[in-house]
């Protein structure tokens, strides 16, 4: 298994060499003349001038003759090879080993044995040598000591020290031998030797290790029954079935590995953990040389030649583990797999649109490895947007240029069970396997039926690159997520949009309210467009409105012929069959009116038939034969696919299933990415508000460690045997540097954080069914309790019962939350706790058809948390005799209105957060929702980071001064100025002071409720609070909105609407029961499915 080896730099001194009257001249061996080689004064240290690549250095020796008495003396031998140093002790038998080998293989290229591969071999080996070797003379020799070591007395071992020394120096300077295999296993050195990232050379060498060794000792039926006898069975089985396989063992500073010396491919990686352990001798083993080393996640027994080498081995291994593993075997705060890690930079993103934009930056710059694990991923998915370069930032088309150029591009999805979700992960895989499959891996985990998982999910949401940039959080690179500060609801805007608005009586559809029926016949938001002119326009030119028209008038009506220049009204057939939302018009004729309209239209819009395609109309300007006509099927070609975006110039923000509104419908059919999942013109989309950072440095190393962990469990449970999925090693912690030129400096802080994860055995491949990492579910107890001014927290979820007695939820938040108020309650101190979740779950149904039962399991949950039955929080303290919890503690959710086609709209703005911010010094953010899925760590897996500041300024708490970290202070100013509209607008309101009375009361709890009685009045909008049985919400969605009845004054109204924040409608169906009935599908799952 030849190495190439980098050359070093030379130095030059002068010249000795040591003779020995014992010695033998080998022609095979030759050594060319121009070869010089210097020893230090002391005698240690040996420099080559030409071409310098190995040093050797003959350290010590032990001497045992009683029992070694053929080759008593055991020398101590260090190498060096540039930066790295490592030292082996061989006795004399084994340098003569390799000189007769070296010897049997310089003779074997004299002779000419007549077969091809001997011959191209041949060449290939004496081209190797040098012009000096070929011109060198063949008297001058490297000397090899034949006398052997038990007839050398012990006053000439320094000299027998020195011309052992001298043999190595001068062999390891010739080509041909230095890469023979034989070398290279005397040298201890594989392909992972010198890689500068995984640290220090480490230890190495050839071993036996036992088949089946490494497997979980465990039989299981679907993963759901163990006994107690399997351990001894499997004792037992490899006792008798087990083989000894040769293997090239390798201890690096966190991690042990072996490999295949046959082609050098990695078999196995065992990373340091609060595990990692390691055994000598009979008793772990069946063999005196025997050893086993052992981790959380692996177990292997090896073997080496003689009791020695074993007792290296170990004291090599604890030695490293002591040292530089000492960070993951030792118990760090939190019991986290990872220590804490200071000085690291960080980034904060709100919101999709500048996640995914840093996220591409990256990607653009990986120069190694790309690491991604998401719960969802879309490959369509545009991460800069607008898109006036077409597809150049489509995620796939970034994975696709990044690995042609050679980077390796590693992908963990969650393998969903199909017929409960439609994210359709097996597509993902395949369009992104396609792009590259040398070089772009995925897997998919768990298979649900083999491991006995079918409830749980892989639900982090992470991107590392080359191992030192990390982002994590709550954003998964899919539909749907991408979105700002301005959370639009609506995405019909196009440059060459229709100039003519058709009032139309289409549905409109939305999660806060229903059809009204019983609609007056004129069109009420005529006066409202006039008046107002919010109709969106193609010029800047407004256009009349016409009057309302059903169905049968709109098909009577057709264009008159236009003139070429008109052409704008025109749509010719198209055969290319790409979906995107607006089908074909036949010519019709308008009212004279809208003739006029466009003949002074004709001379500022003129525009290309083909950018028309699909993206000027929308449906409600056709009939139903056309909407039938047109609802084709995405192409398999990817020529096709792509169309749709590289039209020029992009008009759309979200293009086909980007366009999502979870709870009107769900996905499906994501292998027609550019085809609408629901009607744009009738339903607005939901907007999403997230939450993401990025780590740096160490911190990002730790990220990259969770994620090979799991990919190498993976890879062994389903692609063990497959050489195309290589198994990860985690770099070195040593000198690791970042390259992050797109995030602004300002936008960098320095602080102190630690990776935090909620996995089990199922999730990061443990052996023990029982060992399990809560650490976020820690983090987050600890951070509550030693809180001091405030909480704030948004999160998807809040399923945590504030009681001691754990019955259906476990998790400890709500109970940490309840202390740490009543003990603000009893000192009589200012403490606030701010809630920030969803209206409603993102589930598909309606909250009182037959369709929402998810979502009505998830609601009841969530109020039982909040506000009913005993162990609710706010029940809780008014039980503790707080009259008023609002002091203390108050939920929120956030809302937005927009107009859709002349006509007003609102949709609850998704908030899919996992954050936690603690008195302006400290956060926490990741994947992990506030409910036992996240948080027991036996379910789904997650990842989170708490991160503390290191740099602080000056602020103030109730009005007393106070340090603020600058990471945690900025981004709670940011979320607070989006949520109350502060961002664009000149209103001076003071945000620093997040406690102090005039902003908790009179800004923040007062906006909010301001806001949420004005959506109530406009829209009718559900949820409410005065809504609380099924029979009133129908009674209450049945009656006319302002927003239909009197548009004039609903648009004045809604004018005075500031920010997105409304009032957590606490009384919503209080009287309904919302649990699944038993009788349903959903009430046959288990309750732990919904908290």
């Amino acid at each position: 298994m030849p190495i190439e080896l980098d050359e070093v730099a030379p130095r030059e001194r002068g010249i000795t060499r040591t003779m020995s009257q014992d010695s033998e001249y080998d022609d095979a061996l030759g050594v060319p003349d121009s070869l010089e080689i210097t020893v230090d004064e002391n005698g240690e240290t040996i420099q080559v001038r030409k071409e310098e690549t190995i040093c050797t250095d003959s350290e010590d020796n032990e001497r045992s003759v009683t029992t070694h008495p053929l080759n008593p003396n055991l020398y101590t031998i260090e190498f060096r090879h540039g930066p790295f140093v490592w030292t082996m002790k061989k006795r004399y038998k084994h340098i003569q080993y390799l000189h007769n080998q070296l010897k049997l293989y310089r003779a074997s290229l004299n002779i000419p044995f007549p077969t091809k591969s001997h011959r191209e071999r041949r060449n290939s080996m004496k081209s190797l040598r040098t012009v000096d070797e070929k011109r060198g003379r063949r008297n001058v020799l490297p000397r090899f000591p034949n006398k052997p070591d038990i007839l050398v007395p012990y006053e000439q071992l320094s000299q027998r020290r020195k011309e052992l020394e001298d043999y190595l120096s001068n062999l390891l300077n010739i080509e041909i031998y230095r890469r023979h295999s034989e070398t290279i296993n005397f040298l201890d050195v594989s392909p992972l030797s010198f890689v500068g990232d995984l640290g220090m050379k480490g230890k190495e060498g050839t071993i036996l290790k036992r088949t089946g060794s490494g497997a979980k000792t465990r039989c299981n039926f679907l993963g759901l029954l163990e006994c107690g006898l399997c351990i001894k069975c499997n004792y037992l089985s490899t006792s008798l079935c087990g083989k000894w396989q040769k293997r090239h063992l390798v201890v690096k500073d966190t991690f042990v590995a072996y490999l295949n010396p046959e082609d050098g491919r990695i078999k196995s990686v065992i990373l340091m953990d609060n595990g990692f352990g390691i055994s000598l001798g009979v008793y772990t083993t069946g063999s005196r040389s025997g050893m086993q080393i052992s981790n959380l996640s692996r177990h292997i027994v090896i073997k080496c030649w003689t009791k020695r080498k074993a007792k290296e081995w170990m004291e090599f291994i604890q030695e490293v583990s002591n040292r530089e593993g000492k960070d993951f075997i030792q118990t760090n705060p939190h019991n986290s797999f990872a220590p804490y890690r200071p000085y690291i930079s960080a980034t904060w993103f709100v919101d999709g649109a500048d996640y995914m934009s840093a996220v591409a930056d990256a990607l653009e710059n990986a120069k190694e490895e790309i690491f991604i694990a998401d719960w969802w991923l879309s490959p369509e998915i545009h991460m800069k947007r607008p898109m006036p370069g077409g597809d150049y930032w489509r995620l796939d088309k970034i994975l696709r240029r990044k690995a042609v150029q050679g980077v390796k591009i590693f992908i963990l999805i969650y393998k969903e069970i199909e017929v409960a979700l439609g994210i359709n992960s097996y597509y993902s895989k395949q369009r992104l396997v396609e792009q590259c499959p040398e070089n772009i891996k995925v897997l998919r985990h768990p298979d649900h039926a083999r491991a006995g998982v079918l409830l749980w999910a892989h639900h982090e949401k992470i991107v590392v690159i080359d191992q030192s940039l990390a982002f994590l959080g709550g954003i998964d690179l899919c539909y749907g997520r991408w979105d700002n500060s301005e959370h639009r609801l609506t995405d019909l805007e196009s440059i060459h949009q229709s100039s003519i608005y058709i009032p139309s009586r289409d549905k409109l559809t939305n999660t806060s309210s229903k059809k009204v029926l019983g609609c007056i016949d004129r069109h009420v938001l005529l006066p409202l467009a006039i008046a107002t002119n919010t109709i969106a326009m193609a010029t800047t030119r407004s256009m009349p409105l016409l009057p309302m028209m059903d169905e049968k008038t709109k098909k009577n009506l057709v264009l008159s012929t236009l003139s070429t220049d008109n052409s704008l009204f025109m749509l010719q057939e198209k055969g290319d069959g790409v979906k995107c939302n607006t089908p074909e018009l036949h010519k019709k004729n308008l009212f004279d009116v809208a003739k006029t309209t466009v003949d002074k239209m004709k001379n500022t819009v003129k525009v290309k038939r083909q950018e028309l395609i699909n993206m000027v109309y929308t449906s409600h300007e056709m009939d139903a034969d056309d909407v039938a006509e047109n609802k084709l099927s995405l192409p398999e070609s990817e020529d096709a696919v792509d169309y749709a975006c590289s039209l020029q110039p992009a008009t759309k923000l979200w293009l086909g299933k980007d366009y999502t509104n979870f709870i009107v419908k769900d996905f499906n059919d994501l292998e027609k990415p550019y085809q609408d999942l629901v009607d744009r013109t009738t339903t607005p989309r939901m907007p999403w508000h997230d939450i993401g950072v990025l780590v740096q440095n160490a911190a990002a190393r730790d990220v990259a460690r969770h994620f090979i962990q799991r990919w190498n469990a993976v890879k062994l449970e389903k692609a063990n045997l497959n050489p195309c999925y290589p198994y990860l090693l985690p770099k070195s912690y040593q000198n690791c540097r970042s390259y992050a030129p797109f995030v602004k400096e300002a936008n960098k802080h320095n602080v102190k954080c630690q990776v935090l994860r909620s996995v089990s055995s199922w999730s990061a491949g443990f052996l023990d069914s029982e060992t399990v990492e809560r650490s976020i579910q820690e983090a987050y107890i600890q951070a509550i309790s030693k809180a001091e001014r405030y909480i704030y927290i948004e999160n998807q979820f809040f399923i945590t019962l504030a009681s001691m007695d754990k019955g259906l939820v476990k998790n400890q938040i709500g109970e940490t939350l309840l202390k740490r108020i009543l003990r603000a309650h009893r000192e009589g101190a200012v403490f606030r706790v701010f809630v920030v979740m969803p209206l409603l779950p993102g589930f598909e149904g309606e909250v009182g058809g037959p369709s929402g039962k998810a979502l009505r399991a998830i609601t009841h949950w969530n109020y039982n948390s909040i506000s009913r039955g005993k162990d609710a929080i706010l029940n809780q303290l008014l039980e503790a005799g707080i009259e008023d919890p609002s002091e203390y503690i108050t939920f929120h959710g956030l809302r937005t209105h927009s107009m859709l086609n002349g006509t007003m709209v609102t949709e609850l703005i998704y908030v899919h957060s996992k954050l936690m911010i603690i008195d302006d010094n400290t956060v926490i953010c990741g994947s992990a929702n506030i409910n036992d899925r996240s948080m027991v760590a036996t379910r789904d897996s997650e990842i989170a980071v708490i991160i503390h500041d290191q740099e602080f300024e000056d602020g103030r708490m109730n009005d007393i001064p106070f340090l603020c970290g600058k990471f945690a202070s900025s981004l709670r100013k940011k979320l607070f100025r989006e949520h109350l509209g502060l961002l664009n607008t000149k209103e001076d309101i003071n945000i620093d002071d997040a406690i102090i009375k005039s902003f908790y009361k009179d800004v923040w709890c007062a906006r909010s409720e301001r806001n949420t009685e004005i959506y109530e009045e406009v829209f009718h909008c559900v949820p409410t609070d005065k809504v609380v049985n099924f029979a009133i919400l129908k009674q209450f969605q049945e009656k006319v909105p302002l927003s239909i009845s009197d548009p004039l004054l609903a648009q004045e109204m809604v004018e005075n609407i500031k920010g997105h924040l409304v009032n957590l409608p606490l009384n919503f169906l209080c009287n309904e029961d919302l649990k699944p009935a038993a009788a349903t599908v959903e009430g046959m799952m288990p309750t732990a499915l919904w908290t």
